[in-house]
């Protein structure tokens, strides 16, 4: 292995931003996302190494958590990520409205419309009447068929935001288990099923989920306001559209300030599946089916058996090892492996391109355990960006204490409980 070894800092980024009272203040609180990473993280980095007015990237943004830190802080954020979900959470978390009155007036009077609403919409979900009840569909249906066919030509900012509180309702009332990630119909909850004690007052979670958030949502942009009087300048915030980490198409060379990111965890996350509900009824699955978003994915499940005959080798010995240690039990999934860290490969080459001769990148990563077999990721991310060009300048890590939700693991599938961060300096000035 190539990378140096350096003695790892706890970095314990809740007690660094004692500024931050919880994970979900200001918008943060908008829509469950799978794998969220705590503002704290961001907040400390961007503090640390970016700068006032620069411009910062996040290739995985996700629900934009990054991103929203970066603008209290005064900087331009770029978000990339390939789910259609996200730029729904991040228009409706970091956009200022010229009216903030009325952008709410409008809200609320949106949640009326939708009682009114006929519920002719029906989202193609597979088994669709398994995840339901009758009075949940019919109520989900009065509330994204107002939004979706817009008869009153809500303003662009009103009609995203008011879907992302309706999907914010939609696994409120459905049969899924709420204690498990990917949706799935426990024994726990046909108990409850066959009790009629399942929540199907979806308008009602719709109204109260509105009124929350427009609460957060007016506070954010109070918030900003005051401090882009106190700058002088408004930072914006941006979603590239047909961009990937892998390309970050549409960025130019050496023009971000500061790179922050939590990418995928390798064999850690089905993060489609984790919240095909809420896209089912969004109207963001392309065709009908997870497929397609499946197979755009960073490490990819979506192989071909006929791509996983040959051992899988990458180049780093130590991950050759790991890899041809899982090949033997589950050759499918070492090439799954193989793919993850192919696809990070590519995501730090282009970091490095857009970066600034001087520039940081702060990487999130977690190791795990794959058929049993550990799986240094820090190690081997660390190694590939030293490869591309990049210096470490620190290693440090934080422990897990909240996950949010917890996706059901094989029993061959370690838990993370800490993450690593990785922090690289691009050689220059």
């Amino acid at each position: 292995m190539t990378a140096r070894t350096y003695a790892a800092r706890d970095f314990k980024f809740r007690n660094a931003c004692p500024e931050i009272p919880n994970t979900t203040y200001l918008t943060h609180k908008l829509h469950a996302y799978p794998a969220k990473f705590i503002p704290h993280i961001p907040r400390w980095f961007l503090r640390e190494y970016g700068n006032t007015g620069g411009t910062i990237l996040d290739p995985f943004c996700g629900s934009g958590t990054a991103l929203v830190e970066a603008n209290l802080l005064g900087m331009h954020a770029l978000g990339v990520d390939i789910n259609p979900l996200s730029r729904l959470l991040l228009r409706a978390k970091t956009e200022l409205v010229e009216h903030p009155d009325d952008f709410a007036r409008r809200c609320l009077q949106a949640v009326e419309r939708a009682r009114e609403h006929p519920p002719d919409y029906t989202p193609e979900i597979p088994n669709y009447e398994t995840w339901f009840m009758p009075q949940a569909r019919e109520e989900l249906a009065r509330t994204f068929g107002y939004l979706l066919n817009n008869p009153d030509d809500l303003p662009d900012a009103v009609r995203d935001f008011m879907l992302v509180c309706a999907s914010a309702s939609v696994r409120k009332v459905c049969n899924a288990d709420p204690q498990i990630s990917k949706p799935f119909v426990s024994r726990q909850m046909r108990t409850r099923m066959e009790a009629g004690m399942i929540e199907q007052r979806a308008l009602r979670i719709f109204d109260r989920t509105t009124r929350t958030f427009l609460d957060r949502k007016i506070k954010y942009m109070r918030v900003l306001k005051n401090l882009c009087q106190m700058w002088g300048y408004q930072p914006i915030c941006r979603m590239l559209e047909d961009s990937d980490a892998r390309t970050l198409a549409g960025i130019g060379d050496h023009c971000v300030d500061t790179i922050i990111t939590s990418p995928p965890y390798a064999n850690a996350q089905e993060y489609f599946r984790s919240i095909k509900m809420e896209l089912y009824w969004l109207n963001l699955v392309p065709g009908g089916s997870l497929a397609a978003l499946n197979r755009a994915l960073v490490g990819t499940e979506r192989l071909k058996v006929a791509e996983c005959q040959m051992p899988p080798t990458f180049g780093i010995p130590a991950l050759d090892h790991v890899l041809a240690q899982i090949y033997p039990v589950d050759r499918k999934r070492a090439h799954i492996v193989l793919r993850y860290f192919q696809d990070m490969r590519s995501s730090i080459e282009q970091c490095y391109r857009v970066l600034k001769p001087g520039g940081y990148l702060g990487l999130v990563v977690g190791d795990n355990v794959i058929r049993k077999v550990p799986v240094a990721t820090s190690s081997y991310m660390q190694d590939i960006a030293e490869r591309v060009g990049f210096s470490t300048e620190e290693v440090g890590y934080d422990r897990i204490v909240a996950r949010g939700l917890t996706p059901k693991r094989n029993e061959t599938a370690g838990i993370i409980d800490v993450e690593w961060m990785l922090i690289f300096r691009k050689i220059g000035i």
